[in-house]
């Protein structure tokens, strides 16, 4: 009896993950471009633009710039949901500190959250926190 509990647990657990796991509309490759124009409230911070590919597989966004664990890197994950909504989290290392807020040293660690709102074939997100930065997404 034991032994068809687990069973049952077992076949439970797997088939609700894979209902978790369903395609979305937002499924396939996304282009990513993120503005960040200059900081001019207390350091100066230079502007930059990224333009950078990401993927969506069953609703969750990853999207990556540059080197894993190099400066420059950066990193952009999240769901979206099935009405396009997304709150996103980017997390990346400061790579020149003239573009940085507060002139973060090179090598440094940062992270944000972005909300977003995704379309069948376009998309745009803002970073929610310190400096202003938008997010453009296409097909």
């Amino acid at each position: 009896m034991r032994t068809l509990h687990c069973l049952l647990a077992t076949v439970i657990v797997i088939g609700h993950a894979a209902a978790l796991a369903q395609p979305s509309n937002f499924d396939g490759a996304w282009n990513v471009t993120l503005t960040c124009p200059p900081h001019n409230e207390d350091d100066e911070a230079k502007g930059y633009t990224h333009r950078f590919p990401g993927q969506v597989t069953n609703g969750q966004l990853r999207a990556v710039h540059g080197v894993e664990g190099e400066p420059g890197w950066h990193l952009l994950t999240g769901t979206i949901a099935p009405d396009g909504s997304a709150t996103l989290r980017l997390e990346g290392i400061v790579n020149n500190p003239d573009h940085a807020i507060n002139h973060a040293q090179r090598g440094k660690a940062y992270k944000y959250r972005v909300k977003a709102l995704f379309e069948q074939s376009s998309g745009s997100g803002q970073r929610l926190t310190g400096r202003l930065c938008q997010f453009r997404f296409s097909r």
